[in-house]
């Protein structure tokens, strides 16, 4: 599940051919594969601007790569906007990878940020807002049956420094909605 534990293990199905195939029959490629063509979305200009609105617009960023890892299991770009220190942000990043690499998936219940507080302390910029997630369907690895996450709204943190060039996640913090 999208705020769950990390996945136990990896399992591959391979097919043979016939020998009345004369050529090897390329595999379909199931919802829980990433298509080749797929890509994470571009950063826009904006989220590089050492500003208030660029740390705004780099959350949405962020969030919205967020979204990406989650459908496809490509965790390349969520891995290098997320400070290796951040716990949360390597729970997310553990969690699609080792998910995908069993076979698993996660369909639907991505994030959905509202508007943005940000408070500035020190070198760090804080940016909290609402999370809705919509109930979506999940499975673990290919051997586990399909389930579906419960889609509750959080209030999230996000913690942003930014280095000579670039905004990093630092850390991520989930609260009830009151």
């Amino acid at each position: 599940m999208r705020f769950g534990g990390i996945v136990l293990a990896t399992a591959l199905a391979l097919g043979a051919c016939s020998s009345s195939d004369p050529a090897p029959i390329e595999p379909q490629r199931s919802a829980t594969t990433p298509t080749p063509t797929a890509t994470a979305p571009p950063m826009p200009d904006q989220a590089r601007q050492d500003s208030p609105e660029g740390a705004a617009a780099f959350v949405k960023h962020y969030v919205d790569v967020f979204n990406y890892a989650a459908a496809t299991g490509d965790v390349e770009e969520l891995t290098r906007l997320s400070a290796p220190t951040c716990e949360g942000c390597q729970s997310y990043i553990s969690l699609y990878r080792d998910t995908y690499a069993a076979g698993g998936y996660f369909k639907g219940a991505d994030w959905t940020i509202g508007d943005l507080r940000l408070q500035e302390e020190r070198s760090v910029t804080y940016a909290t807002t609402l999370v809705k997630a919509d109930p979506g369907p999940y499975r673990e690895s290919s051997k586990e049956p399909e389930q579906v996450s419960s889609g509750k709204d959080n209030q999230v943190s996000f913690a942003l420094q930014r280095s000579a060039t670039a905004w990093q996640v630092t850390q991520i913090g989930l609260g009830a909605v009151q």
